[in-house]
């Protein structure tokens, strides 16, 4: 059918049909245009702003850590090597100043000490024919000491190298000498072997060359008499010292390969015992000759001297020289006394009667408990934060105040050390040698109006700087730089760039600078 002869035979139902389809290009349109509006309104995220004036808060500097010392500690050391006599204090022990803890044997150093004196007194009065005779017979007397004192260190070796020493090795007198122990009991036999093959592959060797030291030591000791003259009786000197010496490192060496020995056996551990005492006695043997030979030596010169000095007369350098000697002794006397610099207690002690101080060994420590001080390390970030007179909190309980502040950062650590004076102890007290955490108030944050901990989230961090997002008047997203400090749980401090009246985003999670959003309130 023709659609124009259609309209004009029924021209109400085109009508009709025309309205229809208008209303439904219209109710189509609708929906489509709201759909659209729909789809814009959506992509417009929608925020609330916080202020940031709800998170200001004090700046604190929290560092773990700290180790509590004594603001007055003294370390004292052995100066010189010698046994110790006594021991007058214990650990624990309130002790003076100017109080000797330990007394070392000072016997040879009192003898040269008399022997120097009434040498310079001698000088001082000038010589008379008895007394040049007197110093004739005390310097062939002390030249016969002498001599005794070389023949007898060396018997002293060669008696705790082969009697007491060679029990530690098999075949001790060859070139193939091992450290070794045979232990043999009623119940069979044990063998007992280094801990360490290379030590005892060592000192095996050494063992060996001590054979051949007692051999040379042994002919130029029995070639000595009273008629030997001062070179042969020198030259003997200088070889038992170096000998001695040579011993006393062979035996330094063996130390530790003795004292690892063990077993768990009561009886091999009785046999050890034993074997440790008896290189233990060896040793304090060889120290004992050292010293009466360093003694005799002293003597010989020191008698040897004064009958050439009476001989020659005596000169003003040669009193000023005596003087010195006298002073220089006294100094050494003062060496073997072991005494505190300071009021305190004894927080350690080592040795006891009998033992061999040797120079550098740490003998006690006392230490003032009622002063104390905390060392700790700040970081890079919290160094600019923190300055002498801060009050600091100490494990929670105890007060401090901050003394001292370093001016460089480690390169390594990039950390800085502080002080922390302990001015109320707490109870339970923090104690030396402890190891507490410290709350620093900083005075330079705390007179500031602009330090905030805000959540981590609202922080957008960036190799370019650290910023928070907030919203400008056409709600576009806009970033406020901001300086951040440390990081405490799930926030951050931020001590710079916001203002009281500053509104930001709380999370920076899907923004950036430039989008729109809308403003909640």
């Amino acid at each position: 059918m023709n659609p124009l002869n259609f309209a004009k035979q029924h021209k109400l139902a085109t009508i009709f049909i025309i309205f229809a389809i208008s209303l439904v290009l219209i109710t189509i349109s609708s929906r489509m245009k709201n759909q659209i509006q729909g789809q814009i309104e959506t992509a417009v995220a929608s925020v609330s702003l916080i202020p940031v004036s709800d998170y200001r808060q004090p700046k604190t500097v929290n560092i773990d850590n700290g180790t509590v010392q004594s603001m007055g500690q003294a370390n004292l050391k052995s100066q010189l090597s010698a046994a110790i006599a006594t021991v007058n204090v214990k650990l624990g022990d309130a002790v003076n100043a100017g109080q000797t803890l330990v007394q070392l044997q000072n016997g040879d150093i009192s003898a040269q000490l008399d022997q120097a004196q009434a040498r310079l007194d001698e000088l001082k009065k000038g010589a008379r024919p008895q007394d040049i005779q007197l110093s004739l017979t005390s310097a062939d007397q002390a030249k016969t000491a002498l001599i005794n004192s070389i023949k007898d260190s060396y018997a002293k070796s060669d008696d705790a190298i082969h009697n007491h020493i060679d029990k530690f090795f098999t075949n001790p007198r060859q070139n193939s000498a091992e450290f070794l122990i045979v232990a043999n009991t009623a119940a069979g036999q044990a063998t007992f072997q280094a801990f360490d093959p290379d030590l005892a592959n060592t000192a095996g060797k050494q063992k060996y060359e001590m054979e051949k030291i007692l051999a040379d030591w042994q002919s130029a000791a029995n070639g000595l008499n009273e008629n030997s003259d001062t070179a042969n009786i020198e030259s003997a000197l200088a070889l038992s010292k170096n000998n001695l010496q040579k011993e006393i490192d062979f035996m330094n060496l063996m130390a530790p390969l003795v004292n690892n020995l063990s077993s768990d056996s009561s009886t091999y551990k009785q046999i050890i015992d034993g074997y440790k005492a008896e290189f233990s006695a060896a040793r304090s043997t060889v120290s004992g000759a050292a010293s009466s030979l360093q003694g005799s030596e002293t003597g010989w010169k020191s008698a040897t001297l004064a009958l050439n000095l009476k001989l020659a007369g005596a000169s003003a350098e040669q009193i000023r020289q005596a003087q010195a000697s006298v002073d220089a002794l006294l100094a050494t006397l003062a060496k073997t006394r072991i005494t505190s610099p300071i009021s305190g207690k004894i927080s350690y002690l080592a040795g006891r009667v009998g033992e061999l101080a040797t120079p550098g060994l740490l003998i006690a420590s006392v230490v003032n408990p009622g002063a104390l001080q905390i060392e700790a390390y700040a970081s890079e970030n919290d160094l600019p934060l923190i300055a002498q007179g801060d009050q600091v909190n100490i494990d929670g309980n105890a007060k401090g105040i901050v003394t001292g502040v370093s001016p460089a950062i480690d390169p390594l650590t990039k950390k800085a050390e502080i002080s922390v004076a302990v001015t109320q102890n707490s109870q339970p007290p923090v104690v030396i040698g402890q190891n507490v955490s410290i709350n620093i108030i900083s005075k330079q944050l705390g007179q500031s109006n602009d330090t905030y901990l805000l959540p981590i989230q609202a922080i957008q961090f960036s190799g370019n700087g650290n910023y928070v997002l907030s919203a400008d008047k056409d709600q576009k997203i806009v970033k406020t730089a901001v300086t951040t400090g440390e990081i405490v749980g799930e926030n951050v401090y931020v001590t710079g760039g916001l203002g009281a009246d500053t509104k930001i985003l709380p999370s920076v999670r899907g923004f950036k600078e430039g989008d729109t959003v809308k403003i909640q309130e």
